[in-house]
């Protein structure tokens, strides 16, 4: 009997095919964009350029500032700031949430910390470590720190008391180490929630920086974006927040989200 009537034989052409759903999101969020510009064009064209620059006008500004010395200088400050900021409070905040998720004890001793960090206003912090630490990289890495490390212990928490039990007393009966555990037990098992916390506290990292600097540092970004707004330059002030947003968006679409969806890649359905 031939193969071709069974449906499990038949080839199907649109298998290689993105989903069509995924075509339809792709069309929508590039009119999102579209409508986006073209509110900002019409913003500006009604308050004038003094108070807003126009799109065009803001990617002219771009080129001026590659020119000017102190716009590598302030893009490096920031970046290094981010990255120690951002980095150090993951680590923190992952590491207490390994450890709550153990015990309860000192899960219970940590939730009023992390209540306290994740209510107070980020204004208020930024003016706190501006009478501790003065102007400078000290008072903004502070802050970051201080506000990215209670997500990701929220989140390394609940991963960490969503893992399979049976899975824990096999570590135990097989006497994995420590760190055999961490990779093959506790890693696979929060990959989810931890991938989405770093997207979060990456994006919401550089969000924080940036207006520490505008509150209180001496350079970097946010330093460049006060600096424009005493002068009313609002071409380099919306080229600086066009910047921003491309950082961003290089964060997400080519770092954060692939390493996301392979760290993930198991838990997706099989389609053999």
């Amino acid at each position: 009997m031939s193969g071709a009537g069974h449906p499990e034989h038949r080839a199907n052409p649109g298998m290689n095919a993105p989903p069509a759903g995924a075509r339809t999101s792709r069309f929508w969020s590039v009119l999102g964009i579209l409508l986006i510009f073209a509110g900002w064009e019409l913003a500006a064209r009604m308050m004038g350029p003094m108070l807003m620059a126009t799109p065009l006008e803001a990617l002219r500004s771009i080129t001026l500032l590659a020119d000017d010395p102190g716009f590598w200088t302030d893009s490096i400050d920031s970046l290094t700031r981010i990255a120690i900021g951002v980095g150090t409070g993951c680590a923190i905040g992952f590491t207490l949430g390994v450890l709550a998720g153990h015990d309860a004890r000192l899960r219970g001793l940590l939730e009023p910390l992390r209540w306290l960090l994740m209510a107070i206003p980020p204004v208020v912090v930024v003016v706190l470590a501006m009478l501790w630490f003065g102007l400078g990289s000290g008072m903004v890495i502070f802050i970051t720190i201080l506000m990215m490390a209670p997500g990701m212990y929220v989140n390394t928490v609940k991963g960490m008391r969503m893992i399979d039990a049976n899975l824990l007393e096999m570590g135990q009966v097989y006497r994995f180490s420590a760190w055999t555990r961490l990779r093959h037990i506790y890693l696979p098992a929060l990959a989810a929630p931890l991938t989405a916390a770093l997207l979060i506290a990456a994006c919401g990292g550089v969000r924080l920086v940036v207006m520490a600097e505008v509150l209180g540092a001496e350079s970097g970004v946010g330093y460049a974006l006060a600096n424009a707004r005493s002068t009313f330059d609002s071409g380099r002030l919306y080229a600086w927040v066009l910047l921003i947003l491309g950082l961003v968006a290089l964060l997400e679409f080519l770092l954060l989200q692939p390493i996301q969806r392979r760290l993930t890649r198991w838990q997706e359905p099989s389609h053999a």
